[in-house]
């Protein structure tokens, strides 16, 4: 059972993007089996790992349990994971990378578990668990060290700028920089890409708004050459924020709704509900139709009740704020 889920949700996760840094190397299990996602009439792959999620993580608490099964448990984490990149399921996503993280640890093989760990600090910071987050990156840190693996390595220190965006934007920016070097040394270029993206979005955070576009524009670039819908619309969205912060109310109303839109499209909806929340605070600002920020937040909310996050509770207090005041008042401040 595991090796048929691993199989099925290896195949998904390469069908949703076959370029993603991955560990596991499953040719031999991919050899003989068919693929149900290059069929044709055969389901879209984020929808199978949608309707298959809550099974594929029985699977993985099962096998976990078994002593023999350690190398299966963390390579059908890392591919379950294509599934919460795009729908943020945040308490699956953390329990299947605990589960994988483990694993890995138990067979041995750190760039797994660097991987696995780095990964798990995402849901964490998304549930507010800061301190549980450090933790994983540095545990993650050691095992990318460890395993010698360029691109590993890279993506940790990518990881670890996330965590550094909240509170230290120069340490974080000297993060994303190693990772630029790590992933351009080891011939990485999507890699290099993402961490261009991140470096672009710390030096806006940072306040250098038109140093940040021209970073972000050469990511974008990058991720249009390579057909990378999803990172380009994200990165889209990044330079509407810019445009926002230089006062270019129209060319940032533009980049968020056209990055909104592609991210639907994606089926991107956790950076959908980032892209929608900051367009409707934007067109809020600028006094635009109070019925369409509504629907944008609306739109937002939905998605957010839906991977459980905690912005959830923070949207429905701004919609019900908005429902007090009647579609004509100004907003109250803070």
């Amino acid at each position: 059972m595991t090796l048929h889920y691993l199989a099925l949700t290896a195949l998904a996760d390469r069908a949703v993007r076959l370029d993603r840094l991955r560990i596991a190397d499953l040719t031999r299990l991919l050899a003989d089996v068919a693929d149900p996602f290059a069929s044709e009439g055969g389901p879209e792959p984020l929808d199978w790992l949608e309707a298959e999620h809550h099974t594929i993580l029985g699977v993985l608490r099962a096998a976990a349990r078994e002593e023999t099964l350690h190398t299966e448990v963390w390579q059908l984490a890392e591919a379950l994971t294509a599934l919460f990149l795009h729908h943020r399921h945040l308490g699956p996503w953390r329990e299947s990378l605990e589960l994988g993280a483990t694993a890995a640890a138990e067979a041995m093989v750190p760039a797994a578990e660097a991987r696995l760990r780095s990964l798990l600090s995402r849901p964490l910071m998304d549930l507010g668990e800061y301190e549980a987050a450090r933790r994983e990156l540095d545990t993650a840190l050691a095992c990318a060290e460890v395993s010698d693996h360029l691109v590993v390595r890279a993506s940790v220190q990518e990881f670890s700028g996330r965590y550094w965006d909240r509170i230290d934007p120069s340490r974080a920016m000297a993060a994303y920089r190693s990772a630029l070097e790590l992933n351009t040394a080891a011939e990485e270029d999507r890699g290099a890409a993402i961490a261009s993206y991140f470096l672009g979005c710390a030096q806006d955070a940072a306040g250098s708004s038109r140093e940040a576009l021209d970073t972000l524009r050469g990511a974008h670039e990058q991720f249009t050459a390579r057909e990378d819908l999803r990172m380009a619309a994200r990165v889209r969205m990044a330079i509407g924020l810019a445009h926002d912060h230089l006062d270019e109310t129209p060319e940032a109303i533009t980049a968020l709704s056209e990055a909104a839109e592609v991210l639907r499209a994606q089926g991107a909806t956790h950076y959908e509900a980032q892209a929608l929340v900051a367009l409707a605070d934007l067109q809020e600002r600028s006094q635009g139709d109070p019925r369409e920020v509504r629907a944008r937040r609306e739109r937002a909310l939905e998605i957010y009740e839906a991977g459980g996050s905690p912005q959830a509770e923070v949207l429905r207090e701004r919609l019900e704020e908005g429902r007090e005041q009647g579609p004509g008042e100004e907003p109250t401040a803070g």
